[in-house]
């Protein structure tokens, strides 16, 4: 299951130490007040390892529970190792752990608010994919005419259709994602939704779903980046079915360039 003690650390680690280890061959986050190492889990994140870049040196714990379930965190712990604790408490990583090793007692009450967002997971711990592409429903596709408005695109949320997202003015098919289900995580927030200022600048609130005020070259750099990291991904993976007509008029050729340069393998 991978180095889970790590090293031992009696007095917890300071958050300016924490903060030194913020890049993809050193990185550190923080989860339920314990320091992982995350390095061996970035190129596996299953949202692309630009979109977990923001966290990196951070405390990622708010962002971690609006999004997923004690159970991911389970699934790849073996992926991470514990470095120590940011302070002096019992976490979640403590219970998992306890789990892994043979334990079964359930999660220390001082964690119960700082689990009560995470949604549960079904039964068999595993979200449902939404709907999938039919014939019948490649059909009703086709009669989008590859242009889409924000009304049209709503019932493209994997429960009426399957699932469909906007990013930078592209719409992409995610209903294959196993990450992109209805009910849970990223499928609730962004299913059927324009997620470009969100993904610029790493949000996972809904309020953020759907904003057009904000200008590409306005951008800061940090947002910037992310947000070529997330098309680049996004566009790799998934198929592309059409524009969104809201974003007609925006010139998006920088984003979509610097996406290009981070698919070209390196050179070095």
């Amino acid at each position: 299951m991978g180095n889970l003690t790590g090293r031992s650390e009696p007095e917890g680690l300071s958050p300016e130490e924490v903060e030194k280890h913020n890049n993809k061959d050193d990185a550190w986050m923080v989860l339920f007040g314990e320091v992982l190492d995350v390095t061996k889990f970035l190129p596996i994140h299953p949202g692309g390892e630009e979109s977990i870049h923001m966290y990196l040196g951070k405390d990622a714990t708010e962002a971690w529970v609006e999004i997923h379930t004690p159970e991911t965190l389970e699934r790849n712990l073996h992926h991470m190792t514990k470095v120590g604790k940011l302070q002096e408490r019992g976490g979640l990583m403590s219970w998992l752990m306890q789990r892994i090793s043979g334990s079964r007692q359930g999660p220390p009450a001082a964690t119960a608010e700082e689990s009560a967002s995470a949604e549960p997971a079904p039964a068999d711990d595993e979200p449902k994919k939404g709907l999938q592409f039919t014939e019948e429903t490649e059909q009703d596709l086709q009669r989008e005419y590859g242009s889409f408005t924000l009304e049209s695109l709503a019932r493209w949320d994997g429960k009426q259709l399957p699932m469909l997202i906007s990013i930078c003015g592209q719409v992409i098919d995610v209903s294959p994602s196993e990450n992109f289900v209805p009910t849970h995580g990223y499928g609730k927030l962004w299913a059927g939704k324009d997620c470009t200022w969100s993904m610029a600048t790493v949000s996972l609130k809904a309020h953020d779903t759907n904003r057009m005020d904000f200008k590409v070259e306005e951008l800061e750099e940090m947002q910037f980046n992310s947000l070529a990291g997330w098309l680049k991904h996004f566009t790799e993976k998934y198929r592309s079915v059409g524009v969104l007509e809201e974003y007609k008029n925006w010139d998006f050729t920088a984003v979509e360039k610097a996406a290009e340069e981070l698919k070209k393998p390196s050179t070095d």
